[in-house]
């Protein structure tokens, strides 16, 4: 996993991109589940454990605080063989 210095989760997809709705409250760990179960054309419970792969209560912590200090903020980890990256401007990039 890697970050760089710089929430909450509604997908709407463009070719293995996706955008999180930072104003519904939900979790990006939902928003990145959601983009996979997309990718994968599964339902969540056929997915490994995003867990296994990556901390959801420090991917949410990360991308929390002051609006200005999260949209310098990215990350990126593999999952399943898929490299998952979010960024604070609301992109999450699976390939």
């Amino acid at each position: 996993m890697s970050a760089t210095g710089d929430k909450n989760a509604t997908v709407t997809a463009a070719p293995n991109q996706y955008t999180i709705d930072w104003e519904r409250r939900e979790p990006v760990s939902f928003a990145v589940q959601a983009a996979l179960v997309e990718i994968e054309d599964c339902s969540p419970t056929e997915l490994a454990p995003l867990a296994d792969y990556v901390d959801p209560d420090a991917l949410e912590a990360f991308f929390s605080g002051p609006s200005a200090d999260v949209a310098t903020r990215s990350l990126t980890f593999e999952y399943e063989g898929y490299t998952v990256h979010v960024d604070g401007g609301g992109r999450v990039c699976i390939d």
